[in-house]
């Protein structure tokens, strides 16, 4: 402390004696009030000096003042009557927040002696705060797909209000989809929610606007409200649909690629990607479909790409998808029935059967030639046919039955005018325009002898050397016969002469020609010329002839021409000689000499090629040689007209012939036709009764080709020869049927033959069935007659009659034919009926007799059906011969029948049968696959329909009706379409929700059942996949997770790792961790969330002092589409370290303390704090030991400094005193020092001064501080005042001035040093009391008092170097 060398020791006593004698022991106490919140000013509070046990006069002599400490001057006190009123507005939420308890705590201050008493004044809290929700509009977006009884939490409202205030109540405005989920008070951290209760249906209601209200209970009732609008998340929950499920269109057949069938239209109720649509034909849709039809996948056209063809389909089923884009596509059907109108493409079809040709060119009218049948794959007008025959020709169709027709002469023939006939029937159908087909008939007309023998001209010149020789030959040009066969076989004669006779040469299959033979040698000078007459003669009857003149010049040439050995040489060699091999070595001479002898071999120019291909003649040598095969069955005989020329001039020509005979080998097997089987034999048949007719041939020759028949020995049959190789099987002996009911009998025939080599044989076998003897029994006789011919006759046989036998044959059938007659019977027969069922009496029925079909030769033709039906020639009982699949022949037209063809000769009769196939129970149930696989989205809707395929029976009528029949399940039924909806898909309908968490793969069996008797059944199993639909928010394992954390925790620490699942799979179960959006820029500054793996690290600072509990709301989100949510909550309790020091506050020092001062006065004020909580916050205070002081607990947190002993300044004159205070922590914190410079003094002081200096520091401190009184620095100096409030002023420099100028003065009394995190040693080293670092009272004074200080420090003892007051700031 700085004093004035003014004044007198006797005034510095005064003032010291006068402060000590007024200050007495302190007293402290406390009394508690309670006011409202936003109370008006001047509200009543309480009487507050009297409940202090204050007296209204002296509370300003003591200086009655109230301190509140942070809470300004909300509360005053009037000192008049010493009652506490409110002074400004007191706002509990502003003063406590939502601290349950809420207080203002009041010091009141009092002296002369010092006193402190501490009030309480509670705030009580009014209901003045609605509640507020974190936004007034909040938008939620929600998935249509979510499940019922699905939570979506939401914000609380706050009520800055307290207890029954601040306890709130919600309600939701009614609506039907949401309820609204209030946690009860043990749930106080579950979130508030809505809770889904009924499914959404974007398509129906796209946003909801939802209105939650809460509620506070206070008095009144405050409300606040968010406005919820909640957009519906569009899933794929609704399948594409067409605008009919049948479309039927017609469409002619043949029209050119790229024809539009239909445009189909489908919509889809929601939206995007999941309304976008695709088309294609459904995946059970056949390739031939496929291969016809294009469906464009973006507008739905169907094109036409392929051939349409009427014949080939007349209905086309085409099932047709409409798939949308969503993540779980779904799928819409439709069914497009394509019906093909006929166009008039194709034209009619012919058949010719039965030719009866030749045909004799004297055959009368109405000789039936030939059957037509005709058909026309088109239908209506299309497929009517009218047939006609080409014109101007002998023959006219005579229709004989539907689509069948007879070709019969219908005009006189003549074979050398026309000797065939190249017909053409064309067939003709309805159509516009009408197509046409054609069939050529190629009709034979067959000869008879009305042409006689011509000669090409009427004479013939041949001009003959003289020197020709004896036996010369001369071939002529033979006559020609118009007729054929027989008719055209000549015999030729020569007129009477001495020169020539006449030869004929036999061509094999070439007729006869003649050869001049020279019979006397010729003398040109003596006859130059010979004229002969030739004449031809036919073999017809009767015969005609024909003649030409011969006209023979003789030439005077070389009389010698070469000659050969021998004029014919005849050579014999075996068929099949190598080539190369030699057949004749010719040998010819010359008479001549010189170049006239020198020779030439060489075929003759008659020599036909055919001959000159098989062999080779060497010119120089003669050689003659093999030069081709040479078969005796072509040829037996060559006859090889050999010139041989000389080199003379003229040459002259020798001839001779070579015959070649060809020698047989027997290399033929014999061939053996049998005709006319008789069969079965009657076990009564008379002996000599003829069983069979058999032929025999053999194409080899001689002993090759004679062949001799036996039979199998022991059996009751025997071979008579009717005719050369012509035999009859014969009844040889009785027959009894009960001993031997058949026998198989063996013809072997075996040829003669003397060359090398076994005989060849040929083995027929045929089995005579023996019928019983007749019965009356009808039923006996048709049961029989199946069985018996069961057993017809099996044989092998080769070879066929040969073309001449087959002419023969039709010859015999044309010349015994009458007109034709035509009939229709119809029968009808089960399909799959067994061997020799019986069918009808088709003999019978036709009129026929019995004994007359065989030598009418009956038989039964079957367009395209072969041997299924046959018919027993013994009973004329038509029966069933092999297996008659009615699927097979008819498919599943309504209509099957066999239409058979009867034929019999003499006369030419065609018989029209109709053999119904009924229709039995022999097809199951078909599905085009034994196993179906679907996928189906578990979001479907109830009700969706799943078309499925459905069974086919090949069957027809009630055994293909079907019946469908679906495995017990709890998801599925079967939808079945009635008869009126046939067209209409079997289907699946959904009638419980799928769940692929609970059932991910079903397997249904699918059973038609047909009407047949017995039932057939089929089945085909029906895998159903289920596919993953976002149906599943994430789901934390804990609501709420609980953490500890320690408060200054390292970024990068670990808070909790987060763990959510979410039942889906794929991307809708990959789960996203991020904060609340709600969440402060406060918590995102503080904590980081890895949105892969859930760890919440420390991302900043962590202060117990700044905020003791954190409340994160975490969002778990997958990736599905539309994302769902899951939420929870984490509360980090955060723990307290030890990380503040206490600090320490002095007031209301009474400094300098008398010496005589009793124990217990008040020396000092002091409170303490420390931010730590629980022990870290627990302050004890303690001095320096040995000094006359201690501590008195006055209040919590609050001490008084009181003397304990006397004091005596001539021993001790000032006492450093530190005080320290230590907190509870581990290790603690201690704050050092409060330390206190007491000077003691005894000084007397006159009443006048004491008075003075009162009134003086009343003045003062009542006083507004001047500007600059207060300057910056760190320590505060706490002042009181006349009403109770506080003021500051901060640490100001001035020097004590006794002269001109501003009259200010700085006296400081007391200064504790408190600055925080400072500290300084004890070495000793001054600092100035108006340095930074001490906080100084500042008290201004003018004239006298200013005077009165001074007198005052001077009498103490100070000279004017020692003024500057020294304190000294310790710290821990």
């Amino acid at each position: 402390m700085v004093y004035s060398n003014r004044g007198d020791w006797g005034h510095q006593h005064l003032l010291l004696f006068f402060i000590i004698l007024t200050a007495w022991e302190s007293g402290s106490g406390q009394v508690h009030y309670s006011v409202p919140e936003e109370a008006k000013h001047g509200t009543f509070v309480g009487r507050i000096a009297q409940d202090l046990g204050l007296e209204l006069a002296e509370l300003v002599p003591r200086l009655f003042r109230v301190a509140s400490k942070g809470h300004g001057d909300l509360l005053e006190v009037n000192l008049q009557n010493g009652i506490l009123f409110v002074n400004s507005r007191i706002d509990r939420e502003e003063l406590c927040g939502r601290s349950a308890e809420c207080s203002i705590h009041l010091e009141v201050i009092v002296d002369r002696p010092l006193q402190v008493f501490h009030v309480e004044v509670e705030v009580k809290d009014i209901n003045d705060n609605p509640p507020v929700f974190p936004e007034t509009k909040k938008n939620l977006f929600i998935a249509e797909s979510r499940m019922l009884d699905s939570r979506f939490p939401l914000e609380d409202a706050s009520d800055a209000d307290i207890e029954e205030n601040a306890l709130l109540t919600y309600r939701l405005s009614p609506n039907e989809f949401f309820s609204l989920d209030v946690p009860t008070n043990g749930e106080q951290e579950k979130p508030l929610g809505l809770v889904l209760r009924k499914s959404l249906d974007r398509e129906e209601s796209p946003e909801l606007h939802l209105l939650l209200t809460a509620t506070d209970r206070g008095k009144p009732e405050l409300t606040g409200t968010v406005q919820l609008l909640i957009k519906v998340l569009d899933a794929n929950d609704n399948a594409p649909v067409f605008d009919r499920t049948l479309y039927a269109v017609k469409l002619p057949e043949n029209v050119p690629n790229g024809t539009l069938v239909i445009k189909l239209n489908a919509s889809d109720l929601d939206d995007g990607m999941n309304g976008y649509i695709i088309y294609s034909f459904s995946s059970d849709v056949s390739p031939d479909i496929k291969s016809k039809f294009y469906m464009d996948a973006i507008n739905g056209e169907i094109i036409a790409i392929g051939h349409i063809d009427f014949e080939e389909c007349k209905t086309y089923k085409i099932r047709v998808e409409a798939i949308d884009k969503g993540y779980l596509p779904l799928a819409g059907h439709c069914t497009v029935l394509v019906q093909v109108l006929d166009a008039n493409d194709n034209a009619p079809e012919l058949t010719v059967t039965s030719l009866s040709l030749p045909i004799s060119e004297n055959a009368q009218r109405g000789t039936v030639i030939t059957l037509i049948s005709v058909s026309d794959r088109d239908s209506g007008a299309n497929g009517q046919v009218t047939c006609t025959l080409s014109p101007h020709v002998p023959f006219k169709l005579v229709s004989t039955f539907k689509n069948y027709y007879s070709l019969v002469l219908d005009s006189a023939l003549d074979r050398e005018s026309v000797s065939d006939y190249a017909l053409v029937v064309t067939a003709r159908d309805g159509g516009s325009p009408s197509l046409s087909a054609t069939a050529s008939v190629e009709v034979e007309v067959k000869d008879i002898n009305d042409n006689p023998p011509v000669f090409s001209v009427s004479e013939q010149k041949l001009s003959i050397p003289e020197s020709r020789l004896l036996d010369s030959r001369f071939p002529l040009e033979g006559a020609s016969d118009a007729d054929v066969g027989e008719n055209a076989v000549l015999t030729y004669r020569l007129s009477p002469n001495e020169f020539f006779i006449l030869d004929i040469i036999n061509k094999k299959d070439k007729g006869k020609f003649p050869v001049l033979v020279l019979g006397k040698m010729l003398d040109r000078e003596a006859n130059p010329q010979l004229q002969l007459l030739l004449t031809a003669t036919d073999g017809g009857k009767p015969e005609y002839t024909g003649s030409v003149t011969l006209l023979i010049l003789v030439l005077d040439a070389n009389d010698n021409a070469p000659m050969c050995d021998r004029s014919v040489y005849e050579v014999k060699m075996y068929e099949n000689s190598a080539n190369q091999t030699l057949v004749i070595w010719l040998n010819a001479s010359d008479a001549d000499e010189g170049i006239n002898k020198e020779m030439i071999y060489s075929f003759s120019a008659l020599v036909p090629s055919s001959v000159r291909r098989k062999f080779l003649m060497n010119e120089k040598t003669g050689e003659i040689r093999i030069n081709d095969a040479i078969d005796f069955e072509d040829s037996n005989t060559y006859e090889i007209h050999v010139d041989v020329t000389d080199t003379g001039n003229p040459p002259m020509v020798g001839h001779c012939t070579v015959l070649v005979e060809i020698l047989d080998e027997n290399d033929n097997s014999p061939e053996v036709v049998i005709t006319s089987l008789a069969l079965p034999v009657q076990e009564d048949a008379q002996v000599g009764t003829v069983i069979a007719l058999i032929s025999v041939s053999d194409r080899d020759s001689g002993a090759n080709g004679q062949v001799t028949c036996t039979l199998s020995p022991h059996v009751p049959f025997k071979l008579v020869s009717t005719f050369k190789n012509y035999y009859s099987l014969v009844l040889d002996s009785a027959l009894d049927r009960e001993s031997v009911s058949d026998y198989a009998v063996v013809q072997r025939r075996q040829r003669v033959c003397s060359g090398e080599g076994p005989p060849k044989t040929d083995l027929m076998a045929f089995s005579p069935s023996l019928t019983p003897c007749p019965v009356p029994d009808v039923q006996r006789e048709e049961q029989s007659s199946g069985e018996d011919y069961s057993r017809k006759s099996r044989m092998l046989a080769s070879g066929s009659g040969g073309q001449e036998v087959k002419r023969l044959l039709l010859s015999v059938m044309l010349l015994a034919a009458s007109e034709a007659e035509s009939g229709q019977v119809h029968y009808s027969v089960p399909e799959e009926a067994k061997h020799g069922t019986f069918v009808g009496r088709i003999a019978q029925d036709l009129g026929l007799e019995l004994e007359e079909l065989v030598p009418r030769f009956f038989r039964v033709a079957s367009k395209g059906r072969g041997d299924l039906l046959e018919v027993n020639l013994q009973n004329g009982i038509l029966f069933v011969n092999s297996r008659i699949d009615r699927e097979e022949l008819c498919g599943r037209s309504a209509e099957c029948s066999i239409h058979l063809e009867v034929i019999v000769d003499r006369p030419l009769q065609v018989f029209h049968v109709e053999v119904e196939v009924k229709d039995i129970n022999d097809n199951p149930p078909m599905f085009p696959a034994t196993q179906k696989n679907l996928f189906i989205s578990e979001t479907r809707a109830l009700h969706s329909h799943f078309s499925l395929e459905g069974a086919y029976d090949a069957d027809i009528g009630a055994n293909a009706l079907l019946t469908y029949k679906l495995s017990p399940n709890e998801y599925f039924s079967l939808e079945v379409p009635t008869n009126e909806e046939q067209v209409k898909p079997l289907e699946l309908v959904l009638k419980k929700s799928l769940d692929r968490e609970v059932a991910s793969k079903l397997l249904l069996v699918l059973k038609a059942t047909d009407g047949g008797k017995p039932e057939l059944t089929g089945t085909t199993e029906l895998h159903i996949t289920v596919l993953d639909a976002n149906d599943n928010a994430p789901v934390f394992d804990k609501a709420v997770h609980r953490v500890k954390l320690v408060e200054n925790s390292r970024n990068g620490t670990l808070v909790i790792r987060l763990n959510a699942s979410d039942l889906d799979e794929g991307s809708n179960s990959h789960i996203l961790y991020s904060f609340a959006t709600d969440v402060s820029s406060n918590t995102e500054a503080s904590f980081h969330i890895d949105s892969e793996s859930g760890e919440i690290k420390v991302n900043g600072k962590i202060d117990f002092e700044e905020t003791k509990l954190w409340k994160l709301q975490i969002e778990a989100v997958d990736r599905g589409n539309p994302p769902m949510f899951g939420h929870c909550t984490i509360l980090i309790e955060v723990l307290d370290i030890n990380d503040n020091a206490p600090e320490l506050l002095v007031t209301s020092l009474s400094l300098s303390v008398p010496e005589d001062a009793p124990l217990g006065t008040v020396i000092a004020l002091i409170s303490v704090t420390d931010r730590d909580a629980g022990g870290n916050g627990q302050v004890t205070c303690s001095l320096t030991p040995h000094v006359p002081f201690k501590l008195v607990s006055t209040f919590k947190n609050y001490y008084s400094l009181v003397l304990d002993s006397a004091l005596d300044r001539e021993s001790v004159s000032d006492y450093a005193v530190v005080v320290t205070a230590r907190d509870g922590g581990s290790p603690s914190l201690s704050l050092v020092d409060v330390n206190v410079y007491l000077i003691i003094a005894i000084c007397a002081v006159s009443s006048l001064l004491v008075l003075t200096l009162l009134l003086y520091v009343a003045l003062r401190c009542s006083a507004p501080p001047s500007e600059g009184a207060c300057g910056p620095g760190k320590p505060t100096l706490v002042c009181s005042s006349a009403v109770g409030s506080w003021s500051y002023s901060q640490q100001r420099r001035q020097r004590v001035c006794s002269g001109e100028g501003p009259p200010k003065t700085d006296l400081m009394a007391f200064s504790p040093c408190v600055p925080p995190g400072s500290s300084s040693g004890d070495s000793g080293e001054q600092r100035d009391i108006f340095g930074n670092d001490c906080t100084v009272l500042t008290i201004q004074a003018q004239g006298v008092a200013l005077y009165l200080v001074e007198v005052v420090l001077s009498r103490v003892g100070l000279t004017s170097q020692e003024r500057p007051v020294q304190k000294r700031l310790h710290h821990a």
